[in-house]
């Protein structure tokens, strides 16, 4: 091989998709490629015209641009363009313009057609390219067959068999001998079809054997009524911190009022042993802060864990906010055990990305409390006790605090339900900036700790506000335009031009806050109670709020660009940095520029719909 041939085999090599070709083929291959020079504003190929090659820009750039002189895309070093047409073998859709001095390699459509076949990797680059989808670019980034089974698997892939039941009615006795000859632990006890109770080998032998009570008696006298069920769609993981937290070894699995089954702690242990379980279970054995803090310090490594796993974006942060809800749970229980039993009922709420499930490194704190009354003096004392325990304490386990001081140490987010419904009902009729600021944080609030009822309750109230609140909405929308997309008119990137993050792009700001934004507003717009961006998506699809394909695109880029991000936190982490939202785009493969680009004109197309919905209604 001369010395030309070499250097566009070499690359050829460092680009995809022909990067993944055997090393026999690459050898080969630059003997079939032409090289064409192009001068500023030459076209390479005209709408209409037929077109033989795949252009492989090799120095230069070129200007796609559709039938209405539209500007579609600017290709860079080391992209192709012409693939619709040399895979049709129809006229091309675009033409094709030198926007400078430009070096093609031009790769005939006989040689093009060859490699589809004998390449999966090829085939598949380019049928994703064709298909235009941000989809796409996900399954490419990610091995579905990869992955921690804890953190990927769901319930309803664990639930196999039927459930096996009894009736309340039904004595202990015969229940004991249905429980040996199915060889199970527990019962789930039905009337009517519905779940009324679960019977445990724990609850005989604690109730009937240590109480001396007859095999006669019923099963409604020692079973344990209104079990606390899951859905299928479950995270494993997500099981497995609810029974650590409440002491469970067996939970109820529902999908609405039908009953499917149950999971069991065996049915956990089958899956791997994945770290983040194991970390949950040295959370609820810690006794002090400084234990928690030790363990706490391991959770970057079970990120990096779970991104080396490929588990997607949006499990890996499902799976860092389970583990921040348990060491808030174990703080609180901490500071009862110095403080004594609360005073009164309380819910401690998490918000933001913590409260729609989506923490992630370099989350900071976002939480309230929730009273059920107002407290009397002495009452208010132990609850900011309280908060104050449990936000230094994970300020302690590298959760820092709010520069906003949206935090329950803070008295305005220490109030009780009638409290907290005033203020939303004035948040929402009243949308003035920091009225705006507050509402946004807080209608993604959760429940972490106490009685989750108290947590239902003021967000149920705040989420029938929005339906009724037209202008609201309105600031809403507004609101979800400020986070402009980083990208210019030419689809160019458009970083940062001062500062630490120079040349960077901002991935939170410009990128999953619009989208977190935009869903909140359309789900809310229907009433829906759901927080995570994922479910709100999914809600409002299909609704005057948001098309069923714009919802899907929203869906797709979200978890792009959460998976950039992740992975750029973990190389950032693996080089002793703190994780930041802050990436060189110089530093991503043309493949993650190309469709990080087309996620960004998703979200930048989206608002501009909802600027046009809203248009009237901002005053």
């Amino acid at each position: 091989m001369d010395a030309d041939l070499a250097m566009v085999r070499d690359f050829l090599a460092a680009h995809e998709p022909f990067s993944a070709l055997p090393a026999a083929v690459l050898d080969s291959l630059p003997s079939r490629l032409q090289a064409r020079y192009f001068r500023r504003g030459s076209v390479l190929v005209e709408v209409g015209a037929s077109n033989a090659f795949l252009f492989l820009l090799r120095s230069g750039a070129v200007d796609i641009v559709d039938a209405h002189g539209t500007l579609v895309e600017r290709a860079e070093v080391g992209e192709s363009f012409g693939l619709s047409s040399v895979m049709t073998g129809g006229p091309s859709a675009y033409r094709l313009v030198a926007h400078a001095d430009t070096l093609c390699l031009l790769l005939p459509r006989e040689a093009f057609r060859e490699l589809m076949a004998s390449s999966s990797a090829f085939n598949r680059h380019y049928l994703d390219q064709q298909a235009g989808r941000i989809k796409a670019a996900i399954d490419q980034v990610r091995t579905p067959e990869a992955g921690s089974a804890i953190l990927r698997t769901r319930v309803r892939d664990i639930v196999r068999t039927a459930p096996i039941t009894v009736t309340p009615d039904t004595s202990v006795a015969v229940a004991a001998q249905v429980m040996t000859q199915h060889r199970v632990s527990a019962l789930l006890v039905t009337a009517d079809d519905a779940l009324v109770g679960i019977l445990t080998d724990r609850d005989l032998r604690a109730k009937i054997v240590a109480e001396g009570r007859p095999a006669s008696t019923p099963v409604s006298c020692v079973m344990s009524p209104d079990p606390v069920a899951v859905s299928p769609d479950t995270l494993a993981f997500e099981v497995l911190v609810s029974m650590t937290e409440r002491g469970f070894h067996h939970l109820p699995v529902v999908d609405g009022a039908r009953l499917l089954g149950m999971v069991t702690a065996g049915d956990l242990m089958r899956l791997e042993q994945a770290n983040p379980s194991y970390l949950v279970g040295l959370i609820e054995r810690q006794t002090t802060v400084a234990g928690l803090a030790e363990v706490a310090a391991r959770l970057p490594s079970v990120v990096a864990l779970a991104a080396a796993q490929d588990a997607t974006a949006a499990d890996i942060a499902r799976v860092f906010t389970a583990t921040a809800d348990a060491l808030t749970r174990r703080l609180i229980a901490i500071a009862q055990e110095s403080l004594g039993p609360a005073p009164a009922a309380f819910c401690w709420v998490a918000l933001g990305s913590q409260g729609r499930f989506e923490a992630g490194l370099g989350s900071d704190q976002d939480n309230a409390l929730i009273l059920e009354t107002e407290p009397t003096a002495q009452a208010a004392s132990w609850f900011e006790a309280l908060a104050t325990f449990v936000v230094d304490g994970l300020e302690r386990c590298g959760f820092p605090r709010c520069p906003g001081d949206m935090m329950a140490t803070q008295p305005r987010w220490r109030q009780s339900v009638a409290a907290w419904e005033r203020c939303f009902a004035h948040w929402i009729t009243t949308p003035e900036p920091d009225a705006l600021l507050h509402a946004q944080t807080f209608l993604d609030l959760r429940a972490v700790d106490g009685d989750r009822a108290l947590a239902e309750q003021v967000h149920a109230h705040a989420v029938a506000l929005v339906p009724g609140s037209p202008r609201f909405q309105a600031h809403l929308a507004k609101q979800a335009q400020r986070f402009e997309p980083p990208l210019g008119f030419f689809r160019d990137f458009v970083v940062e031009t001062a500062g630490d993050h120079r040349h960077a792009l901002d991935l939170k700001a410009g990128g999953l806050t619009p989208i977190v934004q935009v869903a909140r507003l359309a789900s809310l717009a229907t009433g829906s109670s759901a927080v995570s961006t994922g479910e709100r998506l999914r809600n409002a699809a299909g609704t005057s709020s948001l098309s069923h394909e714009d919802a899907a695109s929203l869906a797709d880029a979200f978890e792009f660009i959460g998976y950039v991000r992740l992975q750029h936190q973990v190389r950032q982490i693996a080089a002793g940095h703190d994780a930041d939202n802050y990436i060189d785009p110089t530093s991503l493969s043309p493949f993650e520029r190309r469709h990080l680009k087309e996620a960004f004109a998703i979200i930048r197309t989206v608002q501009k719909a909802l600027a046009y919905r809203y248009r009237t209604d901002v005053t």
